[in-house]
């Protein structure tokens, strides 16, 4: 994937966000839904049994919404001088991961951010295979890492954090259609979270 095709591609589809994890639902909250990893809201998995609980529902709600061998990108985003920075380096047995964008994040958001505090964004592009990425998404679960999916065919931000996949997709329509499929991983509060 080339520089510019990322950007491009981000800039037409989420205009008023950066490709930051947590800050999407709140500008995207008609497009967005929450899935919830284990039954009852529960947060970390604490077995084998859970972690498999974790891993089909991701699987499974990844190959619905992008389809098996379809291309997706897998990104990831680095602030500088986070000590949390060294747990990507496993993301390296994947294959190379190219830096697509740096962000000054002081510059776009002088309220938010300290000076000097950058952004780097860093992006992979394959064909999804179903339980190919279970190690990523274990390490998401389990809070080492945080990395999004992205299809650009289908238009659509698949999320994971450690209890849960944000998802932002296409309409309104759409999500409300996912809301029915998966009600019975959704959060029993109203706002979705």
């Amino acid at each position: 994937m080339k520089e510019s095709e990322f950007i491009n591609y981000w800039k037409k589809e989420y205009p008023e966000s950066f490709p930051i994890n947590h800050e999407m639902k709140w500008i995207y909250p008609h497009r967005w839904l929450r899935i919830h990893n284990l039954p009852d809201s529960k947060r970390y998995a604490e077995s084998e049994d859970e972690y498999n609980i974790i891993l089909d529902r991701q699987n499974q709600l990844i190959n619905d919404l992008i389809g098996e061998e379809s291309e997706i990108a897998i990104f990831f985003g680095l602030y500088t001088n986070d000590k949390a920075n060294d747990n990507y380096k496993e993301l390296t047995d994947f294959g190379r991961f190219i830096k697509v964008l740096t962000i000054d994040l002081y510059k776009e958001r002088p309220e938010e951010y300290e000076d000097e505090t950058y952004f780097d964004i860093y992006v992979k592009t394959e064909k999804w295979k179903s339980k190919s990425r279970d190690k990523i998404l274990k390490a998401i679960a389990d809070d080492e890492i945080r990395v999004m999916f992205i299809s650009f065919i289908k238009k659509c931000v698949i999320a994971p954090y450690d209890g849960g996949v944000d998802i932002i997709v296409d309409s309104t329509e759409k999500r409300d259609r996912l809301k029915v499929k998966y009600s019975d991983w959704l959060s029993h509060q109203q706002d979705g979270m």
